[in-house]
């Protein structure tokens, strides 16, 4: 079985990430259910490597196009 990369310190990163750019509801919100999909009968820090690493990307892939989204709101209140 592959170990698991995802610690509770790189977690605990992504969490900060997440809830300062969008809230801490919003933010865990986010985290939660795109974590469900890895997760589903275990804990976040049970997950295979590979596991690990598709979350990550999808985790990525959110918050980059979360962040697109928040900066064209903000662009069109700034006309």
């Amino acid at each position: 079985m592959e170990e698991s990369l995802l610690e509770i310190e790189k977690w605990n990163e992504i969490e900060r990430t997440f809830t300062d750019k969008f809230g801490w509801k919003e933010g865990l919100a986010i985290m939660i259910n795109t974590s469900k999909k890895y997760t589903r009968d275990k804990s976040i820090y049970e997950l295979s490597i590979s596991e690990d690493n598709r979350l990550i990307k999808d985790l990525r892939e959110i918050y980059n196009k979360e962040m697109k989204c928040l900066e064209k709101e903000k662009a069109k209140h700034n006309e």
